[in-house]
């Protein structure tokens, strides 16, 4: 098993390519000017500037904190996202896989990794 398949299972995250199911999108936008903006939102059309645009691309805590408010009824969220490994970094996933499971898990999982 990956580590990205790992932690979709340990987050309840799914990542999909259809934007009409995702509880949550993550993307670029350019501006007219040539800057680049970065989101996290539950709906794409409707862009809460004040909340979910970022000047800088936002970090991976910050990216989480915003699916786990998707979260309901301990469901999987579905996350929109077409460069998963451009916003979710391998390091960050191991950090929050061991931080999620316990020790002697973990050290399975990575050691299977190998």
């Amino acid at each position: 098993m990956t580590t990205l398949e790992k932690f979709q299972e340990e987050a309840n995250i799914n990542f999909i390519q259809t934007p009409s199911h995702a509880d949550i999108e993550i993307g670029e936008l350019n501006t007219a000017d040539g800057y680049e903006l970065f989101y996290v939102t539950q709906d794409v059309q409707n862009l809460q500037f004040d909340s979910e645009v970022y000047y800088y691309k936002p970090d991976f805590d910050t990216i989480m904190s915003e699916i786990k408010n998707a979260y309901t009824r301990n469901q999987t969220v579905n996350v929109m996202c077409f460069d998963i490994e451009d916003w979710f970094d391998e390091y960050d996933m191991l950090n929050y896989l061991e931080s999620e499971m316990d020790e002697e898990s973990f050290e399975a999982f990575t050691n299977e990794e190998e």
